[in-house]
């Protein structure tokens, strides 16, 4: 992919020639320089992709983009281009990135499951890449090797990752999956009381259950918070063996999400403590993996779903 600048950006579009243009840097991104760009008024978010993403797939990204548009799970996409990955959306006015507080608000918690439930489920609309949450697991296990630093726990890891990866093989419900629900992907209007998905990089055919297990972990959902969770998604009922699933994909992606960590830390040219992300995982997988219904989570994820209140 042919790297480019932001002035080298911002001259590619054709509908911006002639026009009177401005942009600064938006904060806040951890894997791309992002910018808000001003067209005579009218404000645009471009996004250029990083220093050391070379695994993501620009493509598959921009098709999940336009699902998300399209099922009104994320902001209108307006320019794309396919050898520099650079992508051009709707600035989205009067919308906040959402706070880890947020998740208590009841209003903001129910938008967070109908929007994920909205991307989930567009017809038609399959994305061109199923990778698993274990596919990118072990990608993001052999990166971090290789950038020079073994984590401690990592004998625990790789095994849990393995022992969850067994457990939960052919039982995917495949659509397309955000896979990275960091709470600041999120976007909040407090006046319309909307909401919207952004930043759909790592996004693939996935089981929706990874969705769910990430985000409830990113947001130290508790015990009722996941069940409440798995209400509004499954519309009412909690599916014992699915509740199972996202419990053990909980897990696995904050193993992922721990490499991750630990690779980006070596490779990326964004200003960010990615050792500290990395302890945070850390700190809340040492918690998960003493979870006395480990072997339960892992025994019924093997058999037909019962149903629970």
């Amino acid at each position: 992919m042919r790297k480019t600048t932001i002035d080298e950006a911002i001259a590619r579009v054709d509908d911006w020639k002639g026009k009177e243009i401005s942009c600064k840097p938006v904060s806040g991104g951890i894997t791309n320089p992002n910018f808000k760009v001003d067209v005579e008024g009218e404000h645009f978010f471009l996004k250029i992709p990083g220093a050391g993403t070379d695994y993501i797939n620009r493509e598959v990204c921009h098709e999940a983009n336009v699902i998300a548009d399209e099922s009104k799970a994320g902001p209108r996409v307006y320019y794309y281009f396919e050898d520099t990955g650079v992508e051009i959306f709707q600035w989205l006015d009067g919308y906040r990135q959402v706070t880890f507080g947020d998740v208590y608000d009841k209003d903001i918690f129910q938008s967070i499951f109908e929007r994920i439930r909205d991307f989930h489920h567009l017809e038609t609309k399959p994305l061109n890449l199923k990778q698993s949450i274990f596919e990118q697991a072990w990608d993001m296990n052999a990166r971090a090797k290789k950038g020079g630093y073994i984590s401690p726990f990592n004998d625990k890891m790789e095994y849990l990752l393995s022992a969850i990866e067994k457990a939960l093989a052919g039982s995917e419900e495949l659509c397309p999956c955000h896979n990275d629900f960091w709470t600041n992907n999120l976007m909040y209007n407090e006046e319309t009381n909307d909401l919207k998905i952004i930043d759909y990089e790592y996004a693939s055919m996935n089981d929706p259950y990874v969705d769910l297990g990430l985000i409830s972990a990113v947001n130290y959902f508790t015990e009722d918070m996941d069940v409440e969770m798995m209400k509004i998604y499954g519309g009412g009922k909690v599916d014992e063996r699915a509740f199972a699933r996202m419990k053990l994909n909980k897990i696995a992606c904050d193993i992922k999400w721990a490499y991750w960590a630990l690779y980006q830390a070596a490779s990326s040219n964004v200003e960010f403590d990615y050792m500290n992300w990395y302890g945070q995982k850390m700190a809340r997988l040492q918690h998960f993996w003493l979870d006395s219904r480990l072997d339960y989570w892992l025994d019924v994820a093997r058999e037909k779903s019962t149903r629970i209140s």
